[in-house]
């Protein structure tokens, strides 16, 4: 646990000596005895990466651990379990919960890994995509094996509640990849992206009278909670369970709740890059998105202003020359600009999730944490 009296002016402090038995014993876990497959799930691991989730999760877990009913328990457990070990244990990051960070790690990849066969994408982070180098059929197999890697080790964890958000994450990310591909044009509650009927209706202002631009609206934002902010919400939960926090505590609804607006707000900046970044430091092409027939929010905001702009997310913008107009649409309206306020709202409701945290070096990270997400270049 963290002292509230010292500065949180250095992140890396608070996340060195932990991601770096992270990465060590990641490497370990998507191994496999066939070196091929060794090879293949270690490529994006071992590449440059700002390694988002798993840094939220270490420092949420140091925010909150010592606040639940159970975190003796927790702690006794750790010190058990630890005792042959060469690694000390620390109070602020337990062993358990370094292994969960490697866990949604690994579930990230294997989501990369299908998302380039399905994007048919050739290079991924500026280099050669995996399905580039080794094909679309050993990808695939690959995204499978990391993906059954991170099950048996989140049941390994001992906790039936994290295992099945765990669980649940994976579901969740497939049914977010329907909703994209436009296999889904409908949801319950469940699946609905926070509260949309207030964002839509104060934040973004979509014309009550256009029922077309709502539903679009409501789509990209299911699609954006599912592929992306549900994965942060259920990696913080599942965290501060493993610290002893009991399933119906507040900790763990304030981290679900930071997670969500956070992953929303993370979502829409990199829907705004695709626009207005450099293509050199996402490692991938400009406009990427529309190449590939899918609308984001700058693209909704455009409509909202341009309506001659309609027919092309209508067509997925599949006649020649339709990309570039639409690109160039968003460029000249208050689109990007618009899309960098709702993400900045998103992140400002993330940063009231925070505040109802005991003041400590690690919830002040995370605020800066935050703050990062909406000036990131890449």
């Amino acid at each position: 646990m963290q002292s509230s009296k010292t500065s949180s002016s250095s992140v890396n402090t608070l996340l060195a000596p932990f991601l770096r038995q992270f990465q060590k014993g990641l490497l370990g876990q998507v191994s496999s005895s066939i070196p091929l497959l060794t090879t293949l799930t270690q490529y994006y691991v071992n590449q440059p990466s700002k390694r988002m989730r798993p840094c939220l999760i270490l420092l949420m877990c140091q925010a909150t651990n010592g606040l639940g009913s159970e975190w003796h328990v927790k702690l006794l457990e750790a010190q058990a379990s630890t005792i042959d070990s060469s690694e000390p244990l620390s109070e602020n990051v337990l062993p358990s919960q370094i292994c969960l960070a490697q866990i949604i790690e690994m579930l990230h990849v294997a989501s990369l890994l299908h998302d380039d066969v399905i994007d048919d994408a050739d290079t991924r982070r500026g280099a050669p995509s995996v399905p580039a180098v080794f094909g679309n059929h050993r990808t695939i197999l690959g995204g499978d094996y990391l993906l059954g890697r991170a099950m048996a080790l989140a049941a390994s964890l001992g906790c039936t509640e994290v295992t099945a958000l765990v669980a649940n994450a994976v579901c969740t990310l497939v049914e977010g990849e329907l909703v994209q591909l436009g296999d889904i044009r409908s949801l319950d509650a469940q699946g609905r992206a926070l509260d949309t009927t207030s964002v839509l209706r104060h934040v973004v202002a979509v014309p009550q009278d256009d029922p077309e631009l709502s539903g679009w609206w409501e789509e990209y934002l299911q699609k954006t909670y599912m592929k992306t902010a549900s994965l942060f919400a259920h990696a913080l939960q599942c965290g501060v369970l493993l610290g002893g926090v009991g399933t119906h505590e507040r900790w763990k609804v304030i981290a679900g709740s930071y997670g969500e607006r956070l992953g929303m707000a993370f979502q829409l900046i990199d829907d705004l890059l695709d626009f207005e970044g450099d293509a050199q430091k996402l490692g991938k092409p400009a406009n990427a998105d529309l190449s590939l027939g899918i609308a984001t929010a700058p693209v909704f905001f455009a409509v909202q202003e341009d309506a001659s702009l309609r027919p092309l997310v209508l067509r997925r913008f599949n006649k020649p020359g339709d990309v570039e107009k639409m690109a160039q649409g968003v460029r000249r309206s208050q689109a990007l600009a618009r899309t960098r306020e709702l993400a900045e709202y998103y992140a400002r409701w993330a940063q009231e999730a925070l505040e109802m945290l005991p003041d400590s070096m690690a919830r002040r990270a995370l605020h800066e944490l935050t703050a990062a997400v909406l000036t990131r270049q890449s």
